[in-house]
């Protein structure tokens, strides 16, 4: 299932996007410059060996500010290196939304008078035309970064069968993924080590509707982790791109902010979303949020009258339950936690389902005895519980009070 765009959306209404294709038809395809007004086409093959042997072999260690290493190394290099660099430099930056306009244009001043290179909002734009702020690591990652950048573009200027956009944006993914994925194989001298956010920025690029705007490593981890009950049933799935997109499908329709677009774009961002789980970096926090996360989900689904934990497509997945039962089993408990014995004026009382609803493959009718009133404290514990190695035994009442008043 995917998600609807809104209906006057479209990628190319921002500049990253719209940049990108433009980008790839001017530098890849005419082999001409994207960023400066050089008329003639470059020499690509030439170019990539010259700022390999300047930028790879002759690499400076040590304080000195990237810009200031880059003027040094290429102070003697040929015009067709220095335009290739400026425009590989310039795909580094573009997506980013944390750049300004001037500073990405600013690059190109190292080597080139400011007449020749281009001044152009489709080119330059503002932060939100971006696909997202990477963050610190991206800038202080920069090498690598380009690196990253030189040696996908040394694939896509040795492969001549490649004749159109489509194809060349085909062909990135492809890179990118293998690039944050796979094994990497060092291609015309080029080869990066770590983790490089270039490939996750292209990848978004190459195939927005399939791969999010998440540049870090850490956040993509951070929201499987803490959504990860949400996809309890798809175990076959590996691909931490593939369990992100799945998460946003189910969950599309029960977050997000008012502005259609924004949540679009930036789903995982959205205020309500984010919250959830940014900054969940260390095991136990995850673990607390996804199970926060579970409590609320379950406590806010939309009522019915049968059967529970039945699917109904919309924009995502809700799971039917049913506040009758709820209410049902609060009054036949007397709003009294079963395991501590908790009790507030008939108020703060949950109610558990001993068979998760987020673990049924198909729903069926839910009595009372599948449920057992629980104070916040105990019901919590009783979502960690269900998610130990062994957790399934906590599916049994009286194993499970026995448990619970074991630690309270």
């Amino acid at each position: 299932m995917s998600i609807q765009a809104p209906s006057d959306f479209s990628w190319n209404n921002y500049g990253a996007y719209s940049a990108f294709d433009s980008f790839i038809q001017r530098f890849v395809l005419e082999r001409k410059s994207f960023i400066t007004e050089h008329p003639h086409s470059v020499n690509a093959k030439e170019a990539l060996a010259e700022i390999n042997g300047l930028f790879v072999d002759r690499y400076e260690k040590g304080k000195t500010s990237f810009g200031k290493k880059a003027s040094k190394q290429f102070l003697h290099a040929t015009e067709d290196a220095k335009i290739f660099f400026a425009n590989a430099e310039y795909l580094w930056a573009m997506p980013s939304s944390s750049l300004k306009p001037s500073t990405k244009r600013g690059y190109a001043r190292r080597w080139f008078a400011d007449s020749l290179i281009k001044d152009d909002s489709a080119i330059y734009f503002n932060h939100h035309e971006g696909i997202a702020n990477p963050g610190q690591y991206y800038q202080t990652n920069k090498y690598q970064e380009l690196l990253a950048i030189f040696r996908i573009l040394s694939y896509l200027f040795s492969e001549n069968d490649l004749t159109s956009v489509r194809q060349i944006k085909r062909r990135i993914e492809a890179l990118s993924y293998e690039g944050l994925y796979g094994k990497l194989d060092p291609h015309g001298g080029f080869k990066t080590r770590d983790y490089c956010g270039v490939h996750a920025a292209l990848l978004h690029l190459s195939n927005p509707d399939k791969y999010q705007s998440i540049i870090s490593q850490g956040n993509k981890e951070q929201i499987v982790k803490v959504f990860e009950h949400i996809i309890s049933d798809r175990a076959d799935i590996t691909c931490k791109e593939e369990k992100i997109s799945l998460i946003r499908e189910r969950i599309y329709d029960e977050y997000g902010e008012a502005d259609p677009h924004f949540k679009f774009r930036w789903f995982f961002y959205c205020d309500e979303v984010k919250r959830r789980w940014l900054g969940k970096t260390k095991a136990r926090s995850q673990s607390d949020a996804s199970i926060n996360d579970e409590i609320h989900r379950e406590e806010n689904a939309p009522d019915i009258e049968d059967e529970e934990g039945g699917k109904v497509k919309t924009e995502g997945y809700r799971v039917y339950r049913s506040a009758k039962l709820v209410e049902d089993r609060k009054k036949y408990d007397k709003h009294t936690c079963k395991a501590c014995s908790f009790h507030f004026k008939n108020k703060i009382v949950h109610v558990h389902h001993l068979d998760p609803l987020s673990e049924r493959e198909s729903p069926r009718k839910t009595v009372l005895d599948d449920l057992i009133t629980l104070c916040p404290n105990c019901h919590y514990l009783a979502h960690y519980l269900l998610r130990l190695k062994k957790g399934d035994v906590y599916k049994d009442r009286d194993t499970l009070i026995k448990k619970l008043r074991k630690i309270d």
